[in-house]
C-alpha cells in the first residue's frame, strides 16, 4: 500500500523557493526577483490576488529574475491550467486551497530556472510539470560504422559526405584518415575524378590532343642598294674644287699628293 505523501506547508514552500534563491546567489550574478504578479483577465497585473466565489484561482501569473551582465530578465509567463498537478491528488488539494502561494512560488521557480540553468536544471519538485525526457526516454540511435562507410564509398561524393559527417561527429581518428585518403585515391584516376558515367573499363581511353608547332613570322629580307658605277655618280663642285684646291697647294709646297687623290681630281674635273 502506497503511503500518503505530507501536504506541504507555506513553510515549506517558502523554503523550497529559498532553497532555490540561494543556489543562484553563489553564482555571484544574482540581481534579484520581482514580486510575482497574478491577473484574472490577461490584461491587469497585481502582486496582491484574493480568493473568491467566483474566482477560484488566478487565470496567469508571472515573475522576473535579474541576472548581472544580462540587460533584459528572464520572465515567465505560466497558466493556471498549464501549471496545475491534474496527476497528483494530494498537490491539487493544496494548490486549490491556496493558489496564490503554491501557483506564486511555481512561477518564481520557473524564472529562476529560466535566468540560471546551468544551476538549476537537475532541480525536480513533486508539482513540477513533467518535462519531455521524462515522460518518453530518447531512443539511442545505432552508432555508425564509421570504418565500414569510408571503405564501402562508391563515390567520391558519397566520400566526402560520409567524411564531413565524421568531423560533425568527432569520429575522425588518423587511422580512419589514412584509410579515406586510400579510398579517395581508388576512386580517381590521375588525380582527376572519374564521373560514375564515364567510359567502361574496357574501352579505350581517349587520345590526347596532337600539339601544333609554333607559328613563326617570316617578314621579307631588304633589297641590297644596287652599286652605282662611279662614272654614273652625280658630281659636286664643292668636292671637285676641294681636291683641286688641295693638290694645288701639295705640288707647291713639294708633298707627294696621293694617287687616289689625282684620281678623284681627274674624275671630278671630266665633263
Amino acid at each position: 500500500m502506497t503511503e500518503p505523501q505530507p501536504i506541504a506547508s507555506d513553510e515549506d514552500v517558502a523554503k523550497t523557493l529559498a532553497d532555490y534563491e540561494r543556489i543562484v546567489q553563489e553564482s555571484g550574478e544574482w540581481n534579484g526577483r520581482e514580486a510575482t504578479e497574478f491577473t484574472d483577465d490577461g490584461i491587469h497585473w497585481s502582486p496582491v490576488w484574493v480568493k473568491s466565489e467566483g474566482r477560484p484561482h488566478p487565470l496567469a501569473a508571472r515573475s522576473r529574475v535579474h541576472r548581472k551582465g544580462v540587460d533584459y530578465p528572464a520572465e515567465e509567463v505560466v497558466l493556471w491550467d498549464e501549471a496545475f498537478p491534474a496527476e497528483n491528488p494530494d498537490w491539487q488539494k493544496v494548490w486549490t486551497d491556496r493558489p496564490r502561494v503554491l501557483f506564486g512560488a511555481f512561477t518564481a521557480r520557473r524564472a529562476l530556472k529560466a535566468a540560471f540553468r546551468e544551476a538549476l536544471r537537475d532541480r525536480r519538485e513533486p508539482d513540477d510539470l513533467p518535462e519531455a525526457r521524462d515522460a518518453a526516454p530518447a531512443v539511442e540511435s545505432e552508432p555508425r560504422n564509421w570504418d565500414l562507410e569510408i571503405a564501402t564509398a562508391d563515390t567520391v561524393d558519397e566520400l566526402k559526405g560520409v567524411w564531413s559527417d565524421a568531423r560533425t561527429a568527432r569520429a575522425r581518428t588518423a587511422a580512419r584518415e589514412v584509410a579515406y585518403n586510400a579510398r579517395l585515391a581508388e576512386l580517381t584516376s590521375n588525380g582527376v575524378v572519374v564521373p560514375q558515367d564515364a567510359w567502361a573499363p574496357h574501352d579505350p581511353a581517349p587520345a590526347a590532343p596532337t600539339p601544333h608547332p609554333p607559328t613563326v613570322e617570316l617578314r621579307p629580307a631588304t633589297a641590297p642598294r644596287p652599286k652605282v658605277p662611279a662614272k654614273h655618280r652625280p658630281r659636286n663642285p664643292e668636292i671637285s674644287a676641294a681636291l683641286a684646291a688641295a693638290v694645288s697647294d701639295a705640288e707647291s709646297h713639294g708633298r707627294p699628293v696621293a694617287r687616289a687623290v689625282r684620281r678623284a681630281t681627274r674624275e671630278q674635273a671630266k665633263p
